[in-house]
């Protein structure tokens, strides 16, 4: 029974993410919605899931390990799609489309 409960734990924990990743990917042009995003919380994300998966592998947890894999990726794309086009410092949405043309 906790197997079950482990992997249905750990599909809505993928599912959890997937909404923002598709609405970073579709309006990633969009610089206001795109600085909405905290680069601190994705990579804390990024570098928590990468934890997960060392340790449900080292621990032979498949239910951790594996929907790990894959949120590792979908948040370091955010991550990427954020500081890519969210940029670092101060930006004006003018600049923005200037450099991205």
């Amino acid at each position: 029974m906790t197997v079950v409960l482990g992997w249905l734990v750990a599909i809505v924990d993928v599912a959890q993410f997937l909404p923002q990743a598709r609405r970073t990917a579709l309006r990633r042009h969009d610089y206001e919605a795109i600085r909405g995003l905290s680069p601190w919380t994705w990579s804390i994300a990024t570098i928590q899931g990468t934890a997960w998966v060392i340790y449900g592998f080292a621990e032979h947890l498949l239910p951790i390990a594996i929907p790990n894999l894959v949120i590792t990726p979908v948040c370091a794309f955010v991550l990427t799609l954020r500081l890519r086009y969210g940029g670092l410092g101060r930006r004006t949405a003018q600049n923005v489309r200037q450099t991205t043309r």
